[in-house]
């Protein structure tokens, strides 16, 4: 019984770093985290990017919270004749993320809410498993907004039960439609496949 109380105590102080580790990878536990998301989360990156209109060009894309750079690496696999460019907050996920750089890939430490990125310069904008995280969500998706060519989209996707417990007001899709139309942005579809769920919004 003793045993079980230590483990319970254990989890309950691990818990909240575990979590800070999930919004800001750093040190050992960053990088075996971020090798447990490869394998969780890179899936539901390949089946997010195959809902998108492959007839569309996209010359620059953008993936925000690319922990150690796998969904960029994809992003430029499938769009080769893309520029891609992987963000995160966390310098840790950005040098083992460099690891794939190359001609047409980049990385850089940026903040979403403030990228400091040219306005209306991207045609694709990505987050994956991350927005729910994302300290302002309101100023995150006006800075996406700034940055998003007129006729670009952003792609959001992540685990069902993580939105439910991150952003409960948002299992009701009219609220979210409602949310992003008072930021002058569009949802045009949203998609549920098992436990994800996949978001385009576009800019009014």
């Amino acid at each position: 019984m003793i045993y079980l109380v230590i483990i319970a105590i254990l989890i309950i102080l691990i818990f909240p770093y575990l979590i800070y580790q999930s919004k800001k990878p750093s040190g050992f536990v960053g990088l075996w985290m971020m090798k447990l998301w490869n394998r969780a989360y890179l899936p539901m990156v390949v089946w997010s990017v195959n809902q998108l209109d492959h007839k569309k060009p996209f010359h620059a894309i953008l993936d925000v919270g690319v922990g150690n750079g796998a969904s960029s690496k994809y992003l430029k696999k499938h769009f080769p004749n893309s520029q891609v460019l992987g963000i995160d907050i966390s310098t840790t996920a950005i040098r083992e993320a460099e690891k794939f750089a190359g001609p047409g890939l980049a990385f850089e430490v940026k903040n979403v809410e403030n990228t400091n990125l040219p306005v209306e310069e991207f045609d694709l904008i990505t987050a994956f498993q991350t927005h729910f995280h994302w300290s302002d969500l309101t100023q995150a998706f006006l800075e996406l907004k700034r940055i998003l060519k007129p006729d670009g989209i952003i792609l959001l996707a992540c685990e069902w039960s993580k939105l439910a417990y991150y952003l409960p007001d948002f299992r009701k899709q009219e609220k979210l439609e409602h949310y992003l139309s008072n930021l002058d942005l569009h949802l045009i579809d949203s998609q549920r496949n098992g436990q994800w769920i996949l978001y385009k919004i576009k800019k009014k």
